[in-house]
């Protein structure tokens, strides 16, 4: 989709029509198609949940992408980026940005880490040096400045040390990250390391610069390279739940870093999260991060001179400008040279806006509303971002920015995440996310986003009639759904089906009090909520209350089980994907990251031994097979190291045995969750066509 910009007298119409008034343009997309679809017969015939669709599977696998990382050389201005293709059987590929398209960069490797077992923060570039990890093997480093750049090893060759998180230092001798070391006996040990970048001949063991906490992340150089700063947390907590902010000053020679005048700059009941260095001329000794303990996710400033801490806002904003951290190297803020950030947040409702944040007035201004920021990153008067709207997909985009910096000139997408629905009208074809508040248990509210179905060729055969319900349940369970165009849902939605993107108490996005509401009631609270959400629909005439469904992958599919077990008066029919069964089994089986979360989220952590036994059995699906009345599909992965196949097909042939209605499909050689563009497309044509079946549409 291209975007372009005509003037205008009075307002600026971003990508999604939302109207800003911080500038006299107008920002206009021609969307999918600009042509007007030609007259015709609307087909009565077909009910709803068998329309037929031109968006196929291939939009969201064969035909999708996903846009990751941007990388800035802020010495040599060049761009890149990471970008996952299921085609490729799940590589991440890097990315040139050169001056007639795109380049792929080292075809060979695969730039993606397992640091926390979620990665991120796999890549750095500085001054034509690319430093970066496929998977699991050694760091490389890689001259960008080559005609052909090949890779080369800077640290040993080894099966149990993992890296992430890179910063390269300025002087372009270190570069400093995470270490990840999986010892033989199970422990698994976190610190920071400094990585020379010599032209030794042989790679040498990093130097440890800091150790003794559980967990390390963002370790950052200023500009200067005089310093440096780093979030760290030790078990039980999240790194959401509490974590705490510190810099130091840097020293090194020629084989190792030190770390001297070591000192906390945010430490409390509160989590820190995205901190960043300015590179504002003149303001280099200030550190911007994120901190909840308003509630909410906001800003602040950190002068390293006087070392007095500020926010950057006047009052607290009732939204979140960071989430939590499950993968490392999150920047959805940067600097402009005028001193003014431009940055991501969310609002109270759930919705998503960027921003400019001006420090010197604590002032914000809307820029463009409406957009879901997975990764932002500004060079010069450009921003380069990956984010989507609720009627565009996830694109990677550059936005040109007005000469004095505080509006947007034209948004030009670069590369877009499918073209599966290339050639549809938005108008016509595509559902948009619709913001829901429900009442749920207690006299307490929830959220979620609703997409009615959408299809300008069908209509049921009774204007009375409708339309079936897929309620989804999001994984971590500390996450959310968004309001962005997913080409899955329009699959849906596009064959006469609605859906509903439940964000149970717990969810993040809504503050730190509403994300703490799950705290100790998982399998309670998610569950109701997700109940309590598709009854509202139901009963505000939105949805066929007899043909309702509900799924979920990974926690959100323990919730889908869990529902199944406790809650059966609700769905006709569920579907989960790699779902959570056994809670005692992923206490045992699950990686340190992890290992303090349930307790957290169970409310386990001051319970005796006995207490905590029957909880896991009281809140595993597993063991209430008998109350299992919902005919199921339960979709699993080969490879899956957090929910074993084994307890799958033990649940299922438990089910089975007990004369219930159950479906299994396993994916060979696939983990937790799907990669591959085969199965992505499968999983989703099976899930349907077993709600079909047993809604008998």
């Amino acid at each position: 989709m291209e975007r372009k910009t005509v003037t205008t007298s009075t307002t600026k119409t971003t990508i999604d029509g939302a109207k800003t008034t911080v500038q006299k343009k107008v920002v206009q997309t021609t969307s999918f198609s600009p042509v007007a679809p030609a007259e015709h017969a609307v087909d009565t015939s077909k009910p709803y949940g068998r329309f037929e669709s031109p968006i196929s599977t291939d939009s969201f696998a064969g035909a999708a992408i996903g846009l990751g990382k941007i990388l800035v050389d802020k010495q040599t201005g060049r761009i890149y980026h990471l970008e996952g293709r299921p085609a490729e059987k799940g590589r991440t590929a890097l990315v040139a940005h050169t001056e007639t398209g795109f380049k792929d960069i080292l075809s060979e490797k695969s730039v993606r880490s397992s640091v926390h077992e979620y990665g991120g923060g796999s890549a750095a570039v500085l001054g034509n040096l690319l430093v970066f990890v496929d998977t699991r093997s050694s760091v490389f480093v890689a001259d960008m400045s080559a005609e052909v750049p090949v890779a080369t090893p800077i640290t040993p060759e080894s099966s149990t040390k993992r890296y992430a998180d890179f910063d390269i230092h300025p002087s372009l001798k270190y570069v400093i990250a995470i270490q990840e070391n999986h010892l033989e006996n199970g422990t698994v040990e976190n610190c920071l390391v400094a990585i020379h970048l010599g032209t030794s001949a042989e790679p040498a063991e990093p130097s440890v610069i800091a150790t003794g906490r559980d967990f390390y992340t963002y370790p950052r150089f200023n500009a200067a390279g005089t310093h440096m700063c780093w979030v760290e947390w030790d078990l039980p907590e999240m790194p959401w739940t509490k974590s705490s902010l510190h810099i130091a000053q840097f020293w090194g020679n020629t084989l190792d870093g030190v770390l001297l005048d070591k000192r906390v700059v945010a430490e409390g009941t509160f989590s820190v999260s995205q901190p960043l260095w300015s590179t504002v001329k003149g303001s280099e000794d200030e550190l911007i991060f994120a901190q909840d303990d308003t509630g909410f996710y906001n800003l602040y400033k950190f002068n390293m001179t006087t070392g007095a801490t500020t926010p950057l806002l006047e009052s607290p904003y009732n939204g979140d400008f960071s989430g939590p951290d499950w993968t490392l190297g999150t920047q959805t803020f940067d600097f402009l040279s005028n001193g003014k950030i431009i940055t991501a947040h969310s609002n109270q409702d759930g919705t998503s806006s960027i921003s400019l944040l001006d420090p010197n007035t604590q002032s914000k201004t809307a820029l463009l509303e409406g957009h879901v920021v997975r990764h932002l990153r500004i060079s010069g008067s450009t921003l380069y971002m990956v984010s989507g709207t609720s009627v565009s997909p996830t694109a990677l985009a550059k936005v040109c920015l007005t000469s004095s910096l505080d509006g947007v000139e034209s948004i030009h997408e670069l590369r877009v995440s499918t073209e599966g629905l290339a050639g549809l009208e938005v108008s016509d074809w595509i559902s948009v996310a619709e913001p829901i508040e429900f009442p749920t248990e207690d006299g307490l509210m929830a959220y979620g986003f609703f997409y009615p179905p959408k299809n300008p060729n069908h209509k049921p055969p009774k204007d009375s009639d409708l339309p079936p319900l897929v309620v989804d349940c999001h994984g971590g369970p500390t996450s959310a759904s968004e309001s962005l165009l997913n080409p899955t849902i329009q699959y849906w939605t596009s064959r006469g089906w609605a859906v509903f993107q439940v964000n149970y108490g717990g969810s993040t996005g809504y503050g730190r009090e509403y994300r703490d509401r799950l705290n100790g009631t998982w399998g309670i609270v998610d569950v109701n909520d997700a109940c309590n959400g598709a009854l509202y629909l139901a009963s505000t005439g939105r949805v066929d209350a007899t043909k309702m469904c509900v799924t979920g992958g990974s926690a959100g599919g323990y919730t889908t089980l869990a529902i199944a077990a406790y809650r059966s008066d609700v769905f006709a029919v569920g579907a989960s994907k790699f779902g959570i069964c056994d809670l005692k089994s992923l206490a045992e089986l699950t990686h340190k990251f992890e290992s303090k979360y349930l307790d957290l989220i169970l409310g386990t952590a001051k319970l005796t031994p006995e207490e905590v036994e029957a909880l896991y059995i009281a809140r595993s699906p597993i063991y209430s097979i008998d109350k299992i009345k919902t005919p199921l599909l339960i979709l699993q992965g080969s490879e899956d190291r957090v929910v074993p196949k084994n307890q799958a097909e033990l649940m299922v042939e438990a089910i089975k045995s007990r004369g219930g209605v159950v479906e299994y499909e396993l994916f060979e050689g696939e983990g937790h969750g799907w990669r591959k563009s085969e199965n992505i497309k499968r999983a989703v044509e099976v899930e349907m066509e077993f709600y079909l079946t047993q809604l008998k549409i």
